[in-house]
């Protein structure tokens, strides 16, 4: 069974806020501060530069799984080299995704838990998810998403009595191009994550109307996450707010209601882990997807336990390294990186302008 164009608008607004509404917040007031809201919308911006030239590629072939026209694009060998790259990349997000489980958990309710145990058994709830198939995990973020959105207006009406909003003037004041445009390309590297929808293709037929939802998703996300920003801006200021790990937890915990809404951290935790699962679960599919790609291969599922334990590996180093983590994690580089895999349709796009002029021209 296919999953429906309004599945996808959710499926990818689960997918992209498992990452900004928690990990990025904190990045942009520590580098930004008052000014994190020029980033987070020029960047936001850029990232639909990459899903125009994504669903250009896509488009090129709607029937067809992007693994197996590329190579009529690019070339074979080119083609196989982006895969390669594509799965690098894959594996190694899923590290991170392992890894701030383990570090959130081990440190709040597993302490003396080994690592490598906690790593495993996420490793395994991963790889029995990414076995189920893109469908299956659309659906999953299909019935995630509307406890998502109540959990986000909680938690929005939670921020406002401790809001400070007089530090709104300093929003509009304090400027700096060189800041705003490096954290721009850092949060373009956030938003720009779109070439997981070339995987979408046997699953769901990609048409011209779909562009519209997509970007529609993406402008959503972008609200989350700014309104996300400026409360945890006006709630903490700039230098507390940078030195929360997890801003939305942490507004919950403060908050001075006894009541129901004020005790919500186990459900938010609860949607911040099964949002990671399905982010984790998608991109070793993906992986997967590559990988019989490049050997020709039409069992995908067989290669999912190894590229997990891949991961578990890469994570458990991690672990074993706490200050190579963050610094590879809050990296600069590794945002230049990322975003150098997030541009792959764009090579595709340009390659195939000129290929295909040239045809028409002969």
């Amino acid at each position: 069974m296919r999953a429906s164009k309004w599945q996808l608008f959710r499926f990818f607004i689960i997918f992209f806020s498992s990452q900004t509404t928690i990990f990025l917040i904190p990045i942009i007031i520590g580098s930004s501060s008052y000014q994190g809201w020029i980033a987070l919308i020029v960047g936001s911006l850029l990232g639909l530069i990459l899903l125009w030239f994504t669903f250009h590629v896509g488009m090129l072939h709607p029937n067809q799984a992007w693994v197996n026209f590329g190579k009529d694009i690019l070339g074979k060998w080119p083609h196989k080299f982006m895969l390669l790259l594509l799965l690098s990349w894959c594996v190694y997000y899923v590290s991170y995704d392992i890894e701030n489980f383990v570090l959130f958990f081990g440190s709040n309710y597993l302490r003396g838990t080994p690592f490598l145990l906690i790593q495993i058994v996420i490793g395994l709830v991963i790889m029995y998810t990414a076995s189920l198939g893109f469908t299956t995990i659309a659906y999953m973020a299909d019935g995630l998403f509307l406890i998502f959105f109540i959990m986000m207006i909680v938690l929005f009406n939670l921020f406002l009595p401790n809001a400070d909003f007089n530090m709104l003037p300093a929003f509009i004041h304090y400027h700096d191009p060189g800041i705003a445009m490096k954290d721009s390309i850092e949060v373009m590297s956030w938003f720009g994550e779109w070439i997981v929808l070339l995987f979408v293709a046997p699953d769901l037929k990609l048409e011209a109307k779909m562009l519209k939802r997509l970007v529609i998703t993406g402008i959503c996300v972008l609200i989350t996450v700014l309104i996300g920003w400026s409360l945890t801006m006006m709630t903490f200021g700039p230098h507390l707010g940078q030195q929360l790990q997890y801003p939305f937890l942490e507004m919950v915990r403060s908050s001075k209601q006894d009541n129901l809404l004020g005790n919500t951290d186990p459900l938010l935790i609860g949607i911040w882990s099964s949002s990671m699962f399905i982010h984790s679960s998608f991109l070793i599919y993906i992986a997967s997807r590559c990988v019989s790609s490049l050997f020709n291969t039409k069992a995908s599922k067989m290669y999912i336990p190894f590229l997990t334990i891949a991961s578990i590996t890469i994570a458990f180093l991690y672990s074993r390294h706490i200050g190579s983590y963050y610094k590879h994690y809050n990296s600069y580089a590794i945002a230049v990186i990322w975003l150098i895999v997030e541009s792959i349709p764009i090579y595709y796009a340009i390659t195939a302008f000129f290929r295909f002029r040239n045809k028409t021209a002969k």
